[in-house]
């Protein structure tokens, strides 16, 4: 790629007087010396250097995007943020950490000495204490799908807790009584919600929480054999007739294994999953699953993201979406 310093060369001018053209601020500069870079700019294929246009000027006109996993409910939602902010002129960098609490940091830290003009965080459970920080540091950012009690944020998340409580409400009235379901071992309060939203749908329709039926797993990393093994128990031994997975990351093991054992669904086990995947649609019975407001979450993500960045916003904002739409497939 050409640089300043090629036309400069090409042209036989100095690099100040090929940089002060470029820059647009040529009006001392003669008429013939502008031509002549003009038309070295495209003999030479010359692309200007927006990053470093932009870090001179003290930011960029990048947002970082950082999610806990590639997964496709991440992947679409950081699509649907690039297309609605791509209209103001921002671009956008995505990078998965995993559910590592090092990579989480370090990618933020990364976005900040990249001079980002703003951030959006699918933040780990360890990172409450760096999101104080950021607070401190005034970059605007806005925490999307988790949240941490007492840090006051730009959030946008989900009804955790009602979407839960109506998927189980849900099957329940489909006359399940034995709703199995995973606890998973994080701190994260919006994994939290989920949990109580289960457990108050089955308080009030008068069944007693099982604590067999709930069996702890790993959240950031899902063991397909461990979770073979659960579901055999739980259906097996303690009479589970419906598994409601609050995670993909725990239902696509857990689906490839219910279809293993040879479980009737959903005559002998009803399934029905937080999230909704389009893989869900082609299996046979095709999966019950809720369908979450991506749309919805991205412009509001991108409203409040932007009314930050140019300083508009006085307080910070939380948004909190409604319970999610079921689709109701086979399964159930």
């Amino acid at each position: 790629m050409a640089t300043i310093k090629d036309i400069a060369q090409y042209t036989g001018l100095s690099i100040t007087t090929v940089s002060i053209v470029l820059n647009g601020k040529g009006a001392r500069i003669s008429k013939e010396a502008i031509k002549r870079i003009e038309e070295a700019k495209k003999i030479l294929n010359y692309e200007p250097n927006m990053l470093a246009s932009s870090l001179r000027k003290g930011s960029t006109n990048i947002i970082g995007i950082v999610v806990s996993d590639l997964h496709p409910y991440f992947i679409r939602l950081a699509q649907l943020i690039e297309r609605d902010i791509a209209q103001y002129g921002y671009q956008v960098l995505i990078v998965g950490s995993d559910e590592s609490d090092e990579k989480c940091e370090a990618m933020i830290d990364n976005f900040i000495n990249f001079r980002v003009a703003g951030m959006v965080l699918a933040v780990t459970s360890g990172l409450k204490q760096r999101i104080v920080r950021l607070n401190k540091q005034r970059i605007p950012f806005v925490m999307i799908d988790r949240y941490f009690k007492g840090v006051t944020a730009n959030v946008v998340l989900l009804d955790n807790f009602r979407s839960a409580y109506n998927a189980v409400d849900f099957l329940i009235k489909k006359g399940r009584t034995r709703i199995a379901t995973f606890h998973y071992d994080t701190q994260m309060h919006h994994m939290q919600d989920r949990m109580d939203g289960y457990k108050a749908a089955l308080k009030d329709n008068g069944i007693r929480f099982n604590k067999k039926l709930a069996p702890t797993i790993s959240f950031s990393e899902a063991n397909a054999i461990e979770i073979n093994g659960m579901i055999k128990e739980m259906v097996e031994v303690y009479g589970a007739d419906a598994i409601f997975f609050q995670t993909n990351r725990a239902a696509l093991p857990g689906i490839d294994a219910i279809f293993n054992l040879h479980y009737k669904v959903p005559e002998q086990l009803a399934i029905l999953c937080f999230h909704d995947n389009d893989f869900f649609k082609l299996v046979k019975p095709s999966i019950t699953a809720q369908c979450q407001p991506l749309e919805e979450l991205a412009k509001e993500c991108v409203n409040i993201l932007l009314s930050e960045i140019k300083g508009e916003l006085k307080s910070k904002v939380r948004r909190v979406f409604p319970a999610t739409i079921l689709n109701e497939r086979d399964s159930t």
